[in-house]
């Protein structure tokens, strides 16, 4: 017999599955009387890239408990929003809806920004998105390519202001920090930053792993803003998620003693060019290779006529930590001494004693 025909009672409404008829048929002639096999063969159930899936939904827990929302806006856009460079690797569609729903995106960047414009037409003024997505581009006649990517949008104030606290503005730093906790916890570092020179931004930043970019974050310029009436400033971060994917999932975790012996700090006071970046301060400061220092921060920027034209001092504060003995004095003096005499001859900085 290839099928049973079988018609439930009304006052059974739990019975709508094959399952639920063999359930009662053995609840009628009773479980004794079912020889129960000695041994039961199942197939596991794999689910495919399932580390990536914990990655990427440790990362949106993080985002969301800095007060982030997520958002997930259309994959299909206005060619309008971009230029004709942009233009020439675009996916058009072939049967538009509309003549505003045209292409596949190529950025993320003008989506978001919709998104932005939208709460702010209706009094949302201080937020913070991120979301996952997908850029797709035409590498040649015929052949495409989609990129996943994490994208981060802020504007307005850090959080809202209240009887007991005063809230300061998102700026440039704001998403920096949070671009830098994100790599942290994904366990990928860069190993070079260089400025960001695009047209869609005032200023910005470009983390490298090798050849590698592993995130671009900047200040949005005023004609992208302009173009979707956007009168505060909006900062935005580029995520290269397909690669951090790859090395989050693929790196082992690292787990290390507490220092038994206490770390020392050291600040340094420098007198350098006023067009002078910190990176290459820590820059010269980590070829000295002092196998002790473990952290350089930058803590203080001053500029004055009295430093002399074109100058500014920096300071900046170092932690040296030994895991196998206390550091003397004497040992953290040599060290000092080296990178301030290296400070000097790299990059021209004169000591503020």
């Amino acid at each position: 017999m290839d099928e049973l025909r079988v018609a439930v009672p009304y006052n059974k409404p739990d019975i709508s599955l094959p399952a639920d008829l063999v359930e009662e048929v053995l609840r009628i002639d009773g479980l004794d009387n079912i020889q129960i096999p000695e041994m039961i063969s199942i197939t596991p159930a794999v689910e495919e890239n399932y580390g990536a899936f914990v990655v990427r939904e440790k990362i949106a827990n993080y985002l969301v408990g800095l007060g982030f929302n997520e958002i997930m806006t259309n994959s299909i856009t206005n060619s309008a929003f971009f230029s004709e460079a942009e233009l020439k690797d675009a996916v058009p569609m072939l049967n538009s809806l509309s003549a505003e729903l045209n292409i596949m995106r190529p950025s993320m960047l003008e989506t978001g920004l919709i998104a932005i414009a939208y709460n702010l037409n209706r009094r949302n003024e201080n937020l913070k998105f991120f979301e996952y997505g997908k850029t797709y581009s035409k590498t040649e006649e015929g052949a495409y390519e989609e990129k996943e990517h994490l994208c981060l949008y802020l504007t307005g104030l850090m959080q809202e202001e209240g009887w007991r606290q005063k809230s300061g503005k998102i700026d440039f730093y704001s998403l920096k920090g949070v671009t830098a906790s994100v790599l942290k916890m994904l366990g990928v570092e860069a190993d070079r930053f260089e400025a960001l020179q695009h047209p869609k931004f005032s200023e910005g930043l470009t983390a490298f792993y090798g050849s590698d970019w592993l995130v671009q974050l900047g200040t949005v310029g005023k004609e992208s803003n302009n173009r979707f009436d956007i009168k505060q400033p909006v900062y935005f971060a580029d995520f290269n998620w397909e690669l951090l994917s790859q090395k989050a999932t693929s790196l082992k975790p690292k787990v290390q003693e507490i220092p038994r012996f206490p770390s020392v700090k050291r600040d340094l006071a420098l007198v350098v060019a006023r067009e002078l970046p910190y990176a290459d301060i820590e820059k010269a400061v980590q070829s000295v290779k002092p196998g002790s220092l473990r952290e350089v921060e930058l803590f203080d920027v001053f500029e004055s006529d009295k430093l002399g034209a074109g100058k500014k001092s920096m300071a900046v504060s170092l932690t040296f930590l030994d895991e196998e003995k206390t550091l003397t004095d004497k040992e953290i003096d040599g060290l000092m001494q080296k990178i301030m005499t290296t400070l000097e001859k790299e990059v021209g900085a004169s000591i503020r004693k």
